[in-house]
């Protein structure tokens, strides 16, 4: 009889342990989920909201604004996740233009810029030393930035 109620208690106790959870993104990018809360973290669930209603159910209109919460976190992540590939895309973007820009440099005999009458003005050598460091600087700014996206 001892064993039976004993069993009976262990059923009735609820399974999942109800705490907040924190969601935070790191600098790579890397979602994380904590217990604790941390700078920038977002509460993503509480005990209040996971506890069910008084009479053991969730009614219709606490279960809407679950799901209208939950449907409203995944459009802003989904959203985040564009952003962050659009991002990254332009940053190889300018980093391959940076590249062909300083290649295109290098590979050239001599540097002009267009004068404003639209006739070609030749660099002298040291400009066009000076136009060659800054087409690496650039690329490697440009470069740095696509890579550590």
């Amino acid at each position: 009889m001892y064993r039976a109620l004993i069993i009976v208690l262990l059923l009735a106790l609820p399974l999942g342990a109800r705490a907040d959870v924190y969601r935070s993104v790191d600098a790579q990018g890397h979602v994380q989920y904590s217990d604790t809360p941390s700078p920038g973290a977002q509460l993503v669930t509480t005990a209040d909201a996971a506890a069910p209603a008084p009479n053991g159910d969730r009614s219709a209109a606490q279960t809407q604004k679950v799901n209208e919460q939950i449907s409203e976190r995944l459009t802003q992540q989904t959203v985040a996740r564009e952003v962050a590939k659009d991002t990254a895309d332009a940053h190889a973007q300018q980093c391959q233009q940076a590249k062909q820009a300083y290649q295109g440099a290098i590979q050239a005999h001599r540097l002009f810029r267009m004068g404003a009458d639209g006739q070609r003005q030749y660099l002298t050598d040291d400009q066009a030393d000076q136009q060659r460091v800054n087409y690496r600087m650039a690329m490697e700014a440009a470069c740095k930035d696509a890579d550590s996206q």
